[in-house]
């Protein structure tokens, strides 16, 4: 079995989880507390990078080289998704051709660097239309894109629905 992205965490680490889990989805059933719902959902995905990030090694696991520059673009995409979207900045920044990166990521995960960079941008798009009190421009900007009708289409080339339309369903 593949343990390589498994976490070995202590029982207070889980335990820590698993409360902030519960009082998230307690909190869901109340539509007025969206400010507090964003940020219970925030502490849990916080929560879950900093096990992931301080994560022990796994016994007699090595990685090979695609492996490393998978991890290290996903870090990076997860730190600059808001501002970056080409596939030519990540692969500056792992010193490596885009070429080289979107063939060794999609060898690795099965989906393209752009697909990732997308699903970034979505993933946090779709939390922020539906739970926090930001305009669709708002989003937009808080996103870096240059307009607010440049992000619809993105939006919905992507989710097969406008952000108002999502925000609604």
């Amino acid at each position: 079995m593949d343990e390589s992205h498994c976490l070995r965490e202590s029982t207070a680490t889980v335990a820590s989880a698993i409360d902030v889990f519960f009082v998230l989805a307690l909190n869901l059933a109340y539509v007025y507390n969206n400010g507090i719902t964003v940020h219970l959902l925030s502490a849990m995905c916080l929560t879950v990078i900093d096990m992931y990030a301080n994560r022990r090694p796994v016994p007699h696991f090595r990685r090979n080289r695609q492996e490393e520059y998978f991890e290290r673009f996903m870090i990076a995409v997860s730190a600059h998704h808001r501002n970056e979207r080409s596939v030519q900045f990540y692969a500056d920044e792992l010193h490596i051709t885009p070429k080289y990166l979107s063939t060794v990521i999609k060898e690795v995960s099965g989906r393209s660097a752009a697909q990732w960079i997308d699903e970034f941008v979505i993933q946090e798009a779709k939390v922020l239309l539906k739970f926090s009190n930001k305009s669709i421009q708002e989003v937009a900007y808080h996103l870096n894109f240059s307009t607010q009708s440049f992000f619809g289409k993105y939006f919905k080339r992507h989710t097969g629905m406008s952000p108002n339309r999502y925000r609604k369903v």
